[in-house]
Order: structure tokens, then sequence, then C-alpha cells
């Protein structure tokens, strides 16, 4: 198994030298205020804004955690990646434009809109310190961690070095180029990475022999077999893999958005822009992982067993290494690079506007120029970059792996998601509510490495409980308490409500309101979202499981699901040349919009 070589290294170097220029050319245009910072001046088009979204979410962790979830749990367990993309499609119907409605910079700004009162603003406070230096961090930590994994794999290079230097890059042309830097250069990080990484599935297919050999051998290996090809638990009987696809779709999905996608919906030009994005993501989610579960099924085959150094969550780079000739290996590192650098800078970039506009700006220090704001910003894109370093550190040394700490994160959010969707279309909920929620949710989730195995539930030990158990029971906790609090404190305002609804207009249960308000044009939620959600999941699982199952050859298969696919395309077609028409009769977007919206009359 080879190393890198001379070519290698200078592909990753002519990157680090590209994703640098970038950071200094955008520089000033960054620093001349919060919004063009954090959101780029709302300015850009749909087709980046999708992109940017697609090529942050790659982050160099998700191929090794999908490639260890495959091999530890067959392909069931990568519905936990899949089913993030019910986010994506709920959005696409409704939270793509809510958000750019509410034309805030970060999500915990929503709360002093939505709420009133110090209940709001402290809310607000603890919203920006949970996610921007918590969830941030992690998120930030785990990313270094996957990066290091695949530096000492394919490397001789020392680890604190490789990402010493990594973060350097990463850290300047975050720091200097703000938003616009984030999304020029994953634009060319989202073609570097899509490239590399299906060069390496069909490379590694050919060479160790076609998929017919990969799945024959899976399908007779110790340890394995035919379970871990099996996309669908056995619905003829109510075992714990069915039980765990239902936690999956009936509680894990549940949230609003995620504050960078929402972020990236608040970029764009307009509603309609932030609709196709969203569209355009959801899609490409639904597909990127079967590029790495092809490698996955490889990696399985060859390296059947993993023994120390290397476990798991290696198995990636390791395929990377044994088929990957010079040149070729080097792209897909700068593949890998690309995407944590991409990761890294849009969760520096995003927890800094937390920390900026929720903490200091709205608590700490209200009037200041904006050139004072910028300083402080970087400071602040610093210090969590130096935290993050320390953090995965401390996975490195604790050994642990990528899917555990992803787990971890999953747990400090539990019930917070049900409630981040409640929030929108019910009137009753208040900042009590949400406080609830975030709390319980970090106590818990502190809490849970240190429950005992006395404490037995379900016929597990709390420590050998499976993820998705531990999840719906904490949830089951968490949102009784959060709707018992609700109605034991003060209901926001009337005035408050109203005004928040004029500018929203989500729809749902206002009752509250008088039917006037209620009935303002272009509410998001009616009787006919139900069928235009059907639709985007008919889309988009329809097209990922036909390539899943177009990858275990069973092309029978693959055909209802192309046809599923379909179906569900015209629901969505049908569904957003309506949208456009509903967006320029109330004067939504600009005039370029809706020239095009006269076109679909």
């Amino acid at each position: 198994m080879g190393r890198l070589g001379f070519l290698d290294y200078a592909i990753i170097a002519a990157y680090m030298l590209f994703a640098l220029g970038t950071g200094i050319f955008f520089s000033k245009k960054a620093s001349q205020s919060s919004e063009n910072y954090f959101l780029g001046g709302r300015s850009f088009p749909w087709w980046m804004i999708a992109v940017s979204m697609v090529a942050t979410s790659f982050a160099s962790d998700t191929p090794l955690a999908v490639t260890e979830l495959t091999r530890t749990d067959g392909l069931q367990r990568i519905w936990w990646v899949f089913v993030s993309v019910l986010v994506l499609i709920v959005g696409i119907f409704l939270f793509s434009r809510l958000w750019r409605r509410a034309a805030i910079i970060t999500d915990a700004q929503f709360y002093e809109l939505r709420y009133e009162g110090k209940s709001a603003a402290f809310l607000r406070g603890f919203r920006a310190f949970f996610a921007g230096i918590v969830q941030n961090l992690i998120i930030i930590s785990w990313v270094i961690f996957a990066m290091s994994s695949i530096i000492t794999t394919m490397t001789d290079i020392p680890v604190w070095l490789a990402i010493g230097i990594c973060m350097l890059v990463a850290l300047v042309y975050a720091t200097f180029s703000g938003f616009y830097g984030v999304v020029v250069t994953d634009f060319i990080q989202f073609f570097i990475a899509t490239f590399s990484m299906i060069a390496l599935a069909v490379i590694a297919v050919v060479k160790i022999g076609g998929l017919s050999h990969v799945l024959d051998t899976i399908a007779a290996t110790e340890g394995y077999g035919p379970r871990t090809l099996s996309i669908f638990p056995d619905f003829k009987s109510f075992d714990l893999d069915l039980v765990k696809l239902l936690i999956y779709f009936l509680v894990l999905w549940w949230i609003d958005a995620s504050g960078y996608n929402m972020q990236r919906m608040s970029a764009c030009k307009n509603e309609r822009h932030a609709v196709l994005a969203t569209i355009f993501y959801a899609i490409f989610q639904c597909c990127r992982p079967w590029i790495w579960v092809v490698v996955a099924l490889v990696s399985i085959v060859l390296f059947p067993t993993l023994t120390e150094p290397y476990n798991d969550t290696h198995a990636y780079p390791l395929v990377m290494k044994e088929y990957l000739g010079l040149g070729l290996r080097g792209l897909l590192v700068t593949a890998f690079l690309a995407a944590f650098m991409s990761t890294i800078d849009t969760h520096l970039n995003w927890g800094a506007s937390y920390i900026m506009v929720d903490v200091y700006q709205r608590f700490i220090k209200k009037e200041a120029t904006q050139r004072h704001y910028m300083i402080v910003t970087k400071i602040v894109v610093v210090l969590m970059m130096a935290a993050g370093v320390g953090i995965a550190l401390y996975i490195a040394w604790r050994k642990l792996t990528v899917s555990a700490v992803w787990e971890f994160l999953a747990i400090l959010m539990v019930g917070g998601g049900m409630i981040s969707v409640a929030r929108w279309f019910w009137w009753r909920v208040n900042a009590y509510t949400e406080i609830t929620g975030l709390f319980l949710g970090l106590v818990l989730g502190l809490a849970n490495p240190f429950i005992p195995e006395s404490v037995v539930l379900f016929g597990f030990p709390w420590p050998q409980m499976p993820f998705e158990i531990k999840i719906a029971i904490l949830t089951g906790i968490v949102v009784p308490i959060s709707i018992i609090v609700t109605f034991l404190t003060p209901a926001v305002s009337k005035e408050k409500l109203e005004e928040f609804y004029r500018k929203v207009r989500p729809g749902g249960f206002w009752g509250v309101l008088s039917s006037e308000i209620r009935e303002l044009p272009g509410k998001t939620l009616s009787l006919s979202t139900i069928v235009d959600v059907t639709g985007g999941i008919m889309l988009c699982y329809g097209i990922s499981l036909a390539i899943g199952y177009s990858i275990l050859l069973k092309f029978d298969r693959a055909g209802i699901c192309c046809l599923l696919a379909v179906i569900g395309g015209f629901i969505v077609v049908r569904w957003y040349k309506k949208e456009v028409k509903v967006l320029a009769q109330s004067g939504t977007f600009s005039d370029d919009s809706k020239q095009q919206a006269q076109q679909h009359d």
C-alpha cells in the first residue's frame, strides 16, 4: 500500500494556496458589515447556496462514519444518515421560506422575534451559548479528529504538524473572507470532492473484481452475512431492527433546520432561491451516502477485521491507500481537505455569528463601530479554533470513534427538535418551553455517560442500550415536561403573536388571532402540505433507493423506486409552479423572479 508522492503533495499545496488567496481576496468586502461577514449581503443565487450546503455537509468525518456504520451494523444503520433528509424535504415546503421571511442572521435571533421579555432574551443567550459554543465545538473537534485519521493513514507526517497546517489555512481564510469566501471555496470543493470520491468507488469495485464478487463475499463472511446488505429490516416481525427504523422516522429527525442551513437560506436573494437551493440539497443528500457505502462494502472484503493501530474509522482511507495511484491519492486527500476546511470555516463563521450577534452585540456592547465588531468576531473565530483542536486531542486520547461523538451530540439535542417545529405553528409555545427543552437535553446528555449498569430498561443495562432506544426514552422525558412547563407559564401576548404572524405567515394553530390575520396570503402550512411533502419524500428517497438497489444488483426494486421518484418529481414541480405564482402575487421576491413567474402562467 503506497503513501503520498511529490505529485500528491503538489496537488494539496495548490489547493491550499487557492483557499488562502480566496480569503485575502474577499477580506475587504466581508469586513464592511456583520451582514456581509455572516450572510454575504443576502445576495447569492440558489445554485451557489445549494452547492455550498452540499460541500459543507461532505465534511471529513462523514465518509469515515458511514463506512464505520456499514461495517459494524450494516446498511440499515445508514438510515440514521438518510433520515436527516426529512428535515430538508419538510424545509422545502415550510422552513426555507419561513426563515427567509424572518430576515435574521442567526436562528437565536428568532427567539426575540417569536417571544418577548426577559425570558426571550435569556433564551436567545442560552441558545447562542449552546449552539455557538457547545454544539459547534463538538462538530469542529470531531471533524478535526476525522481529518487526523486520514492524514495519519495516508502520510508519514506527524499528526500535530498536519493538523496544525490545515488549521492555519482554514483559520486564515475563514477569518478574513467571511461568508463570501466560504461560499466561493465551497463551490470548488464540491466538484473536487464529488469527482474524487466517485472515482475511488469505481476504481475500488473494478480492482476488487466487481460488485457481484463484493456482495457474494460479504454474504458469506462470518460476522457480516446477508443482514449487512439489507437496506430495510424484516417487516414480518417486530424486532429491534424495526424498532430502530421507526425511531429514526418518528423521533430522531425532528427539527426545523440546522443553524448553518438556516444561515444559507437567509443568504439567498429571495424566497424562490431559498426553495430551489433546498430542493437541490435534499436530492443530493439522499444520493451522496451511496458513494461511501460502495467503498465501505469493498473495505469489508479487503479488511474483514481491523486491529491496532487501526479500527473501523480508518477503513475508508485504507481503501484509498490500497487502490489509488500517484495523483489520485493527492486529489482524494485534497477532496477530504477541502471538505474538512469547508465544514470548519462554516462552523467557525456560524459559531462566531452566535457569539457576536446574540451575545456580544445583544448583551455586552450594543453600540459600537462595524470595525470594532469585526475585530471581536475574528478574535472569537481564533479562540473557537483553538478550543476545537483541544477537544479533538481529547477525542484522540480517549480513542473514541466518529459515530460515538455523533451519538453524544444527538443526545445533547434530544427533544428540542420537536419543539423547534411546534413553535412555528402553535401559538401557545413560549420561551419557557424551549428553555426547558434545551436545559433538559444538556443535562441528560452530560449525565448519559455516567449512568451505571445497574439502571436496566427494556432488558438493557443503560451503557449497553442501543443509541436509538436511548433517544426515544430521553425524548419521552424532555417533550412532556416541556409541554407541562408551557401551560404553567404565561402565554406570549396577543400583540407579539400578531406581529410575528404578519411577518412570517406560517399557518397552523393560531386560533388566538383573528381570522383576518390567519387568512393572510402566502401561509405555508395548509391541508395540501402533506401531499407536497409526500411528493418530496417520493422524489428524494425514490432516487436514493434506486441507486442503493442498483448497487446491490436488485434492478427490479430499483425500477420500482425510479417510478416512485418520477411521480414524486411531478408533484414537486406542480407545487413549485404554484408557489412561484403565489410569491410573485405577494411581492416577496425581485423583479427578475417575477418575470420568471409570469412565464409559468
